[in-house]
């Protein structure tokens, strides 16, 4: 709904140092992220996923940041040896540079990543520590997970706010934008364009989409000039998004170390999301869900798994 406030925002939509309303956007950003399909009792494909980001204001809206990944995959079937029709085993590990602007209507970011496959990424040794701490099953199959290989991955995303599904009664709020990704590098090539809306109380800028990718960091790249930093905010979000997925190295082999091919890729792929998210004094908590269209053709199910996330900004 396009209210009058709205239209005012849109005419003036940041208030300056100095000017009423003015208040200093946090320049240090840092999140931790975990994504888990155990959360929902399916230990399988895309199992587990670490990111840990930080970013910083350089110059106004203009950030930079640097990033950790780690990810997991395993096959559906507990077992030694290759596992046809099924995702093989496949760790991967890389660490970022991203450059971000941040704006009031439009936002972009681009990151690069430099990583390693295969026993350099200990994916193998973070399974098991997770699993023998939990008292859960071992898999056994590592020794046959994909060669290890450097990786080089670039990816861009932009977001852009759309003002006219914007509200604000005054008790609670609505908001929502259109984001697209781009990723070209060894890892992957793909494209996708998304949806995200939220409702809630005093709805930050940042936590648009929360996910385990790159480009993605914890300062979004929307301002809110409604945003009161100094008041709690709590949102429920939701979030669609599809893709095109051209190149997957776990699944179609590396570009120096291929490997023979256990499953085929499946290029039109979707996820939906659903989590809600809490701030308070600083502190940004988030917990979600995420459903994805199968990966390859003969994945037996979707996947689901949870997403849990808590960043600072100071």
């Amino acid at each position: 709904m396009l209210t009058a406030s709205v239209v005012a925002d849109y005419i003036n939509p940041i208030a300056q140092p100095g000017e009423p309303g003015y208040t200093p956007a946090p320049k240090n950003h840092l999140r931790v992220l975990f994504e888990n399909d155990s959360a929902f009792d399916e230990d399988r494909n895309y199992t587990h996923g670490t990111r840990i980001d930080y970013a910083r204001e350089i110059k106004g809206n203009h950030y930079f940041g640097a990033s950790i990944t780690q990810n997991i995959y395993t096959p559906e079937t507990h077992t030694n040896g290759n596992v046809y029709n099924q995702q093989p085993h496949a760790g991967y590990l890389a660490f970022g540079g991203a450059y971000m602007y941040r704006g009031e209507y439009v936002g972009s970011s681009v990151e690069l990543q430099i990583g390693t496959t295969g026993k350099a990424s200990f994916a193998e040794n973070a399974q098991w520590f997770v699993h023998e701490i939990g008292k859960m099953e071992q898999w056994d199959g590592w020794g046959d997970q994909i060669p290890s290989e450097v990786t080089m991955q670039l990816t861009a995303r932009q977001d852009w706010r759309l003002p006219f599904l914007e509200t604000d009664n005054g008790a609670y709020q609505t908001d929502a934008l259109i984001y697209t990704r781009q990723a070209v590098g060894t890892v992957s090539v793909a494209g996708g364009i998304g949806l995200s809306l939220r409702w809630g109380r005093n709805l930050p800028g940042a936590m648009q989409v929360v996910g385990n990718h790159a480009a993605d960091y914890s300062t979004g790249l929307l301002r809110k000039s409604s945003y009161k930093p100094e008041e709690t905010s709590w949102f429920i979000l939701g979030s669609a998004y599809g893709s095109y997925v051209a190149r997957d190295l776990f699944i179609d082999g590396g570009v120096f170390h291929d490997f023979e091919q256990t499953c085929s890729r499946s290029p039109w792929q979707a996820e939906l999301q659903l989590g809600t998210g809490v701030v308070h004094e600083g502190i940004h908590y988030y917990a979600g869900a995420v459903w994805h269209t199968r990966r390859y053709r003969t994945q037996d199910n979707q996947a689901l798994y949870g997403t849990f996330a808590i960043s600072w900004h100071w």
